[in-house]
C-alpha cells in the first residue's frame, strides 16, 4: 500500500473520530450535558413517582382503619390528607435545599444546623416527648405536630460527615487526631443520642451510610471492615440485653411458634404475600388491612403492596428504587468535588439501606426494625426528611459540570484565523505575534480558497513538523489538497488524560480508572 493511501486512511479515521467525539460530547438536554441531565431527570421522576405511589398505597392501606375508628373521625381519607400536608412541607424544605448551593452548608451554617439538631435530640428526653407502646421516646410535639428528630438528624449527620471528609481527605486542613475529634463530636454524639431513645433502626441505617461514605472518601477497606465487624458485635450485645429486641430476633427463626403474640405481625404479613400471589388480588382489595395486619399503612405497607399487586408489584417497586440508586450514584460521580460526591452518594445510600432494612424485616429474613419504607410508608417526619434528602441530591446535580475531555478542550480553542495566514519554515506564523497562542494548525486548501482552523498553546511553526508520521504530509485528492499538521502526539504538560499510539499508529485515549474508582475520588497521598 502506498504512503499516500496509508496517509489518506489515517487522516479520514482521525477526522471521523473527532467528529464522533464532538457529537457525543455535545448531546444536551435543555442546554445541560446529557450525562448530567439524564440522571437528574430520572432521579426526579423516580422520586415523584414513588411519592405518588406512596399516597395511593397509604389511602388503600389506611382507609378501613380511618373509616372504622372514632379516633380518626370515621374518615377514610384521614391518613391521606395528613400525608398530603406532610408531602407539601417536604417539597418546600426539599426545594430550599435544592436551591441553596450545598457548598454553603459549612462552617457557621453547618454549626447552626448541628446545634438545632442536637437541641431537638435532647428535647426527646424532656416532658415534651411522647412514648410509644414499648417505652421508646422518639417524638416531640410542636404546634400540634408530632415530629421525630432522629429523621431530620440524618441530613445533619450526612452533611457533617461529608464536610469533615473534605477537610481531611481533599483540603488537608485537618490532621488525623483533629478529624477523629470532630467525628466524635459531630457524628458520634448525635448517633449516641439516637441510640439511647432507643432507635436502633435509625442508628443502624446511619452507621451503614457513613461506612459507604468512608469507602467513597478513600478510607482503606480493611479499616472499614474492622469497624463494620465491631459495629455488628456492639449491636448484638445491645440487642441481646433488651428483652423486646431479643424477642424480635428469636421470632425471625420461627414466627409461627408464637403466631398470636410475638410473631403475630410477621405471620399476618406472610398471609398478605401468600394471598397476593403473582399479580395480586387487585388494588384496594386487600383483606389484611381489615384490622388483621397491624401498622398496615406504616411499617408493613410493603406487605399490602404484595397482597394487592402481587409479586409483579413488589418487584416493580424495588426496580423503581434500583433506578433511583443508579441515578443518585451517577449524580455523585459527576459531582464537582468530594463533598458533593459524598452528599449525593450518602443520601442515595441511606434511602436504599432503609428500604432494604424494612423489606428484609417484612419478608422475615432479618429482625423487624420499625423503619418505614422511604416515600411509601405513612409518616410526617419520614416523608419530610426523605424529600429533604432528595433536595440535597438535586443541589449537587444542579452544581455539577462535566470535566472537559481532550477533544472538548481542542474544540473550545478552535477559531477562524485570518485568510492568507501562512507558516514560515523557520519561524512563527505570519501575521501573529510571539505571544499568540498556537498549538496546532489544520488547514484545508480547496479550489475556492484557504480556510484555517488553529488551536491555542504556545508553539512555533517548527514544532508543527511532529505528526503521527513525522514531517508535514500533503495529501492530494482530486482538485483539493488536505494538509494535516498535528503536534498533539506528544503529551501535553498539565493534562490529566493520557494518550497512547498503538501498533497501527492510531492515537487512543486512556480513560484511566473504572467508574467505581472515579466515584471514590482521590486517595490520601500524605
Amino acid at each position: 500500500m502506498s504512503d499516500f493511501a496509508i496517509g489518506s486512511r489515517m487522516a479520514n479515521q482521525q477526522i471521523r473520530r473527532s467528529r464522533y467525539a464532538g457529537i457525543a460530547s455535545k448531546r444536551e438536554v435543555g442546554s445541560v450535558p446529557a450525562r448530567i441531565m439524564v440522571p437528574r431527570t430520572i432521579f426526579v421522576i423516580c422520586s415523584a413517582g414513588l411519592v405518588l405511589f406512596g399516597l395511593l398505597m397509604i389511602y388503600s392501606a389506611s382507609s378501613i382503619t380511618g373509616l372504622t375508628s372514632e379516633q380518626y373521625g370515621y374518615d377514610a381519607t384521614y391518613f391521606l390528607v395528613r400525608q398530603l400536608l406532610y408531602v407539601g412541607m417536604g417539597l418546600v424544605f426539599g426545594g430550599i435545599l435544592a436551591w441553596v448551593d450545598y457548598r454553603r452548608w459549612k462552617d457557621r451554617a453547618l454549626k447552626t444546623v448541628w446545634g438545632l439538631t442536637f437541641l431537638s435530640l435532647v428535647l426527646v428526653y424532656t416532658p415534651m416527648a411522647g412514648q410509644d407502646a414499648y417505652g421508646a421516646t422518639r417524638w416531640i410535639s410542636i404546634l400540634g405536630f408530632t415530629l421525630q428528630p432522629s429523621e431530620f438528624a440524618k441530613v445533619t449527620i450526612i452533611l457533617t460527615g461529608a464536610r469533615i471528609a473534605e477537610q481531611y481527605w481533599e483540603l488537608g486542613t485537618l490532621e488525623g487526631m483533629e478529624a477523629l475529634k470532630l467525628l466524635g463530636v459531630g457524628v458520634a454524639v448525635p448517633l449516641g443520642l439516637i441510640l439511647m431513645q432507643p432507635d436502633k433502626g435509625t442508628t443502624g441505617v446511619l452507621v451503614l451510610t457513613l461506612l459507604v461514605m468512608c469507602y467513597l472518601a478513600g478510607v482503606p477497606g480493611k479499616v472499614i471492615g474492622v469497624f463494620f465487624l465491631a459495629c455488628i458485635g456492639l449491636a448484638a450485645i445491645i440487642a441481646l440485653r433488651d428483652d423486646y429486641s431479643r424477642a424480635r430476633i428469636m421470632t425471625v427463626f420461627d414466627p409461627f411458634r408464637d403466631e398470636f403474640d410475638a410473631g403475630y405481625q410477621l405471620v399476618q404479613g406472610f398471609y398478605a404475600f401468600g394471598s397476593g400471589g403473582l399479580t395480586g388480588v387487585g388494588l384496594g382489595l386487600s383483606r389484611q388491612k381489615y384490622n388483621y395486619l397491624p401498622m398496615a399503612h406504616n411499617d408493613f405497607i410493603f406487605a399490602v403492596v404484595g397482597e394487592e399487586l402481587g409479586f409483579v408489584g413488589t418487584v416493580g417497586l424495588l426496580a423503581a428504587f434500583a433506578l433511583l440508586l443508579w441515578a443518585g450514584l451517577k449524580i455523585a460521580e459527576n459531582a464537582p468535588d468530594l463533598t458533593g460526591r459524598l452528599i449525593a452518594a450518602g443520601c442515595t445510600s441511606l434511602i436504599i439501606i432503609q428500604l432494604l432494612l424494612n423489606v428484609s424485616g417484612v419478608i422475615g429474613i432479618f429482625p423487624l426494625s420499625g423503619k418505614p419504607v422511604p416515600f411509601i410508608s405513612y409518616g410526617g417526619s419520614s416523608i419530610i426528611s426523605t424529600l429533604m434528602i432528595v433536595g440535597l441530591v438535586l443541589s449537587v446535580s444542579l452544581r455539577s459540570e462535566l470535566p472537559q475531555t481532550p477533544y472538548e478542550r481542542r474544540r473550545a480553542e478552535l477559531r477562524i484565523a485570518d485568510e492568507g495566514m501562512s507558516i514560515s519554515p523557520n519561524g512563527p506564523f505570519v501575521g501573529s505575534t510571539a505571544a499568540d497562542p498556537v498549538s496546532r494548525l489544520r488547514s484545508v486548501n480547496l479550489s475556492a480558497g484557504m480556510t484555517t482552523l488553529q488551536m491555542g498553546g504556545r508553539r512555533t511553526a517548527s514544532q508543527y513538523n511532529t505528526t503521527l508520521h513525522g514531517p508535514v504530509s500533503d495529501l492530494h485528492s482530486g482538485s483539493s489538497r488536505l494538509r494535516l499538521v498535528d503536534g498533539t502526539a506528544s503529551k501535553r504538560a498539565g493534562t490529566q488524560s493520557r494518550e497512547r499510539v498503538d501498533t497501527t499508529r492510531i492515537r487512543r485515549l486512556d480513560l484511566g480508572p473504572n467508574s467505581v474508582e472515579r466515584l471514590r475520588g482521590r486517595r490520601n497521598e500524605r
